[in-house]
């Protein structure tokens, strides 16, 4: 994450908050100095027993919500610095136009910056890639993955 001139007034560690497909994972802490690097992988699963029709999984990612949030460990509960929401859809395969090199790989966000962040918004830079697989149910019926 990198937010040229900005320092933090608040020298408590961050660390990046992602919620998709109703999972929620975090990553390391990491000092409070820009930029910011998480060299992390983080892994989202999910079964989907009732769907059978690549469609519909589609339409399901697309009323999901992704959002990323960089918190700031500030006693008692932390403090949002900035966040980012997309659908889950347009978050795992974005439009190829707007990526450089291959899918998925080394895309720039920007965050929206809170009401407690002073500065510029901080310009977010990861990689996604995504495995859809359709396994059998015990009871033979297929469904996705």
């Amino acid at each position: 994450i990198t937010c040229p001139g900005v320092l933090l007034k608040d020298k408590e560690e961050l660390y990046l908050s992602v919620s998709v497909l109703g999972q929620h994972k975090k990553t390391q802490c990491v000092p409070a100095a820009f930029p910011l690097f998480f060299q992390e992988k983080l892994v989202f699963e999910k079964t989907f027993a009732d769907i059978v029709d690549p469609g519909d999984l589609v339409e399901l990612l697309e009323f999901d919500t992704t959002v990323l949030e960089l918190i700031q460990l500030i006693p008692p509960v932390g403090n949002v610095l900035a966040t980012y929401e997309e659908n889950t859809r347009d978050f795992l395969f974005p439009d190829p136009k707007l990526t450089r090199g291959h899918h998925g790989f080394d895309r720039e966000i920007l965050m929206k910056r809170s009401s407690s962040f002073t500065g510029i918004a901080p310009k977010l830079r990861f990689s996604t890639s995504s495995l859809i697989t359709e396994s059998l149910l015990s009871s033979g019926r297929s469904h996705i993955q």
